[in-house]
């Protein structure tokens, strides 16, 4: 008999579409125009906490040649957070340079800190580290590099690669200077061509996540 009671609860928490705690989360929003092998599905929702995040539903094909890419919407900064640019590719063609992988050496170059935060191409082994300037609405220039990966947990087939200010391996990211209000263009290349699935300007530490 408790056997019984147990197969008709489980039943009716089937049946009442039990979510496993997700119940609450937004539906993604899959492009139209999808390329890759898995459709484009950009953050909605609670991925975007703050009026600054923007999502650039841009293709871009990255090349070893510097490009420049005018924003539609300035990307504004909130200046009592980190911000960070993300650029979404497929995940299916690379691996994090962190990846325990055959591909992955050893690292032994002093440019390791830097290398450990870009992408390892799987066809060849080539190592994908993307260059990018962000051009102030004054015209001032702020260099950002690859500083970290982030798995949206709205889609486990992209990765976003972060790209925030850098000074150095050993010095926290300096702040963008005070006489920016807003950033109104991208300057972009990489070491190998790749193809960014869309921009992802966001708040990625603020006091206020915290405490939420």
């Amino acid at each position: 008999m408790p056997s019984k009671i147990f197969t008709v609860a489980l039943l009716l928490l089937m049946a009442l579409g039990c979510g496993g705690g997700q119940v609450d989360t937004p539906a993604a929003v899959p492009a139209s125009d999808a390329k890759g092998r898995y459709p484009v599905i950009y953050p909605t929702g609670r991925a975007i906490k703050f009026p600054e995040d923007q999502v650039i539903k841009k293709e871009l094909h990255v090349t070893t040649q510097w490009q420049t890419i005018t924003f539609e919407k300035p990307l504004k900064i909130n200046r009592q957070g980190i911000m960070g640019l993300h650029l979404v590719v497929d995940k299916e063609p690379y691996i994090s340079t962190i990846d325990v992988h055959p591909l992955n050496p050893e690292c032994n170059t002093p440019d390791c800190a830097i290398d450990a935060a870009c992408l390892r191409r799987l066809s060849d082994g080539a190592l994908v580290r993307p260059e990018a300037v962000l051009i102030g609405n004054n015209g001032v220039e702020v260099s950002i590099r690859p500083n970290g990966h982030l798995y949206p947990f709205f889609d486990h087939h992209v990765m976003t690669m972060s790209l925030g200010t850098f000074k150095d391996v050993n010095s926290p990211p300096p702040d963008f200077p005070e006489s920016i209000q807003s950033f109104t263009a991208l300057r972009l290349r990489a070491t190998e061509p790749f193809t960014v699935r869309y921009l992802w300007w966001q708040v990625d530490e603020h006091p206020e996540i915290y405490s939420r």
